[in-house]
C-alpha cells in the first residue's frame, strides 16, 4: 500500500477563483478524490491488474466525474473584450485536461512508481 501523501501529482488548468475573483492556474489533483483514484488505478496498472489502455480510460472517467460541468470548475472563454455573453464558450477543467490524457497518465504512473521505488530502498 502506497502512502498517497508522498505522491506529488500536478496538472494545471485555468479556473476561476471565486474568492480571489480572478482566473488562476488550478491543479486538478487538489481534488483529493481524483488524486486518490488516480493513484489507485496506477497501482492496479503497476501490479498488472489492468493494462495501460484501461488505466487511461479509468483516469479519463475519474477526471470527467470530478471536474466536468460543475460550476466551481468552469470558466467562460471568448475573444478579448467580448460584450455579448452568448458568444462565450463554457470550459471546465475536464475540457482542458481531456486532450492531454496521455501526458497526465504518464505523469501519474511515473510519480507513483517513484514513490514505490523510494519506499522500497
Amino acid at each position: 500500500m502506497i502512502d498517497k501523501d508522498k505522491v506529488k501529482l500536478e496538472y494545471y488548468v485555468l479556473n476561476w477563483d471565486h474568492n480571489a475573483k480572478k482566473v488562476v492556474n488550478f491543479n486538478i489533483f487538489r481534488n483529493w478524490r481524483l488524486r486518490d483514484a488516480a493513484i489507485e488505478h496506477a497501482e492496479q496498472l503497476i501490479n498488472g491488474e489492468i493494462d495501460y489502455a484501461e488505466f487511461k480510460e479509468e483516469l479519463r472517467k475519474d477526471i470527467m466525474w470530478q471536474e466536468w460541468s460543475r460550476y466551481e470548475y468552469e470558466i467562460s472563454v471568448g475573444r478579448p473584450f467580448e460584450d455579448d455573453c452568448a458568444n462565450l464558450e463554457k470550459w471546465d477543467c475536464y475540457a482542458q485536461a481531456a486532450p492531454n490524457i496521455d501526458l497526465i497518465a504518464g505523469m501519474v504512473v511515473r510519480e507513483v512508481r517513484k514513490v514505490l521505488y523510494e519506499s522500497n530502498i
